[in-house]
């Protein structure tokens, strides 16, 4: 082999070894190290005071002049709130209270008496003006005659006479008569005078 060319490789083998101490170089001196004022036992302290200068009285504020948290504070203005004037509300009007009534006073009345419980009239249907003169026609649908104040009604069951009342049936002795405008359980019988 020829010095020419060996010296290229020695060379090259040369400068890569020139930069591999200047990369630790660089490297060394942005590696961070322990100092003596660091704060022990706080992890990244190290690094935090490795960009820093030496350490400067005016740079670290007075605590006295910072107010603690929870501290009452003039705040003069809340971005939070509307600072309109409230509209003042009505005083309330008492209600007059009732003065009770008692014994002894002139409005007194006393107790009163008890309601008697209303007791059911009982509905009396009006008299029957007519006398039943007799029954003829079919045995099956037969006709009744009635006898007014010399006036004669001749009826079958279920007609209404005069407008006041109905004949619910008739039978071989008597004639049942039911009223309009009263319940139809109120009835009144005519007996049929025996030939």
């Amino acid at each position: 082999m020829s010095a020419s060319a060996s010296a290229p490789k020695t060379n090259t083998r040369l400068l890569l070894v020139l930069l591999a101490v200047a990369a630790a170089a660089a490297a060394l001196k942005w590696w961070p190290t322990k100092t003596d004022d660091a704060p022990a036992g706080i992890p990244g302290a190290e690094r935090a005071r490795v960009g820093r200068g030496p350490l400067d009285a005016s740079s670290v504020p007075d605590l006295a002049k910072i107010p603690p948290r929870g501290a009452i504070v003039d705040v003069t203005r809340n971005v939070f709130r509307f600072y309109d004037k409230p509209t003042p509300m009505p005083t309330p009007v008492p209600t007059p209270r009732p003065t009770p009534i008692g014994p002894g006073s002139s409005l007194f009345v006393g107790p009163l008496p008890i309601a008697p419980t209303p007791t059911p009239t009982p509905i009396v249907p009006p008299a029957i003006p007519y006398k039943v003169l007799g029954r003829f026609g079919e045995r099956d649908h037969p006709i009744v005659a009635l006898e007014e104040g010399g006036r004669i009604i001749n009826a079958r069951e279920g007609d209404v006479v005069d407008g006041r009342f109905r004949i619910q049936k008739i039978n071989r002795e008597s004639v049942d008569f039911t009223f309009i405008n009263l319940p139809p359980e109120i009835t009144r019988r005519l007996p049929i005078p025996l030939p």
